[in-house]
């Protein structure tokens, strides 16, 4: 070989070594830009070039959220517990529409919010962490979300966070959302902890009644503060008082509750009252509570229901029996029917008021009947009514900004010890207690943030909807995707010229 030629391979050589040089070093300067460029327009730009793909955008807050997020103290810290480990995909769960949009109140919180999930199973000591003296009973409320501020609480459900269609749940069994109100249920929630929000509730005693225990953990659990209001012969009712109520009475108000439970009325009060039929009022007519009560167009009547249908009856029993919600009040419980017992008729008082309007609630089949009892419980000759159709239950509401309400229930079976201690705090008739209550304290929301509620134009839950999957899709476009075609490329580039 000539010096000539040795020359000029040698030259080839180095040529060749140094684009083989250049060749990685733009490669590692490359990827050094990327990571780079894609740390400083995450710490810079990263909330506003963050997409969501998803329908109405159901994975990101929106604005009035964000206002009240950046209006909190930059020390506030609320935490978020979902009681139940996260699943892997959300997809085609009830939270496939809730998780995501968690993970972006984290994101866009500055450290204000905290989201965990806790298995109470695996972990029950979450429980006395968040609630000392078990007052919201966190046992049984597995599977839900707990907002916990300053030692404050709040439980929501899954099921809280979604309306439906309820036509096409009951013909088919299935839940069609109709809308998405997990934004809407999250702030203002919320809202109302920070904000120190407080509904005070006073429950009557002194009238023969039996206890509230359960009732007082679940308005505790709803952010209610509970008191006793013992009857006396100087009853006053307290200016704090957003609800009264009264909770399986088995003697009258006196004349001096009665007018001050009117007075509290027309000043817009809220009132729930629960009585049933038993020997220790079977022959208490409720005179003055009726006299009151019929301001708002409602009654107690005198008389035991008894359900003949044999399809409403439990066990075979005319006094142990299933009412059904009425077309206004199906959305109160997961299913509409109630279990009733020694159940009292709720009327529409006969000589109404204009300024109050009744509503039936909770109605038995067209085969019932009423009757009326002596002290020893003797049926009274004659005293069986006409069969008919009679109602467990009726809501009433006047007139005008912050009207008067009252729920009045034919039976204790949704507030009494006895009951919620042997069917559980989750019982459907507990449902339609909180429905009930939601209902009355519903105006005493005092900064409530108009969040829009997001429709949901597929109407059931499944896994073609909303999820993450078309925002990690673009991050692996432009994280992975792109710079490997660019890396690729110099690698063949190099490949091309390196025998030149």
């Amino acid at each position: 070989m000539s010096n000539k030629s040795a020359k000029q391979n040698k030259q080839t050589d180095n040529r060749a070594d140094k684009l083989k040089l250049y060749s990685i070093g733009s490669v590692v300067i490359l990827i050094g830009i990327i990571v780079l460029v894609n740390i400083l327009f995450d710490g810079i730009f990263g909330k506003s070039l963050s997409f969501d793909f998803s329908d109405y955008g159901q994975n990101t807050i929106s604005q009035p959220t964000q206002d009240f997020i950046d209006s909190l103290p930059a020390d506030a810290h609320i935490r978020i517990v979902g009681l139940f480990n996260r699943p892997d995909n959300v997809s085609g769960t009830p939270y496939q529409y809730i998780i995501p949009l968690l993970d972006d109140y984290v994101k866009k919180s500055d450290g204000k919010i905290t989201v965990e999930y806790v298995d109470l199973t695996e972990n029950p000591g979450i429980i006395t962490q968040l609630d000392p003296s078990n007052t919201y009973d966190l046992a049984s409320n597995i599977d839900n979300f707990v907002i916990e501020y300053n030692g404050r609480l709040k439980i929501i459900a899954p099921i809280d966070c979604y309306s439906f269609d309820e036509d096409r749940y009951y013909s088919t069994g299935v839940y069609y959302i109709t809308g998405n109100n997990t934004e809407y249920i999250f702030t203002n929630n919320m809202n109302m902890l920070t904000s120190n929000y407080l509904c005070k509730a006073y429950i009557v005693s002194g009238l023969k009644e039996d206890g509230s225990f359960y009732i007082t953990q679940i308005l505790n659990s709803m952010s209610i503060d509970v008191e006793e209001l013992p009857s006396s012969d100087n009853f006053t009712i307290p200016e704090d008082c957003n609800l009264l109520i009264l909770n399986g009475p088995n003697a009258d108000i006196s004349e001096k509750m009665y007018v001050a439970m009117s007075d509290y009325l027309k000043n817009g009060g809220k009132i729930f009252v629960a009585v049933n039929f038993n020997l220790k009022n079977v022959t208490e007519r409720f005179e003055r509570l009726n006299l009151l009560l019929n301001e708002m167009n409602v009654n107690i009547d005198p008389a035991l229901i008894n359900e003949n249908d044999p399809g409403y009856q439990r066990s075979g029993y005319t006094i142990d029996h299933t009412v059904t919600a009425t077309d206004s009040f199906v959305e109160y419980a997961s299913v509409p029917y109630i279990h009733a017992t020694y159940s009292r008729s709720i009327s529409v008082y006969n000589n109404p008021n204009s300024g109050a309007t009744a509503v039936p609630v909770l109605k038995t089949s067209n085969n019932a009947t009423l009757t009326e009892f002596d002290n020893s419980g003797n049926a009274l000759e004659n005293s069986t009514d006409t069969t008919n159709q009679y109602y467990v239950g009726m809501f009433a509401f006047g007139q005008g900004y912050n009207a008067a309400k009252v729920f009045v229930y034919g039976t204790t079976n949704l507030t009494s010890d006895e009951y919620i201690s042997g069917y559980g705090m989750n019982d459907v008739n507990v449902e339609f207690f909180r429905s009930s209550i939601r209902e009355l304290t519903s105006s005493m929301s005092t900064a409530d943030i108009n969040v829009a509620t997001k429709n949901v134009d597929n109407f059931s839950l499944n896994s073609t909807k909303v999820s993450t999957s078309s925002s990690t899709l673009i991050m692996v476009i432009f994280m992975i995707f792109i710079p490997v075609i660019l890396v690729g490329a110099a690698v063949i580039v190099y490949a091309k010229r390196k025998n030149l």
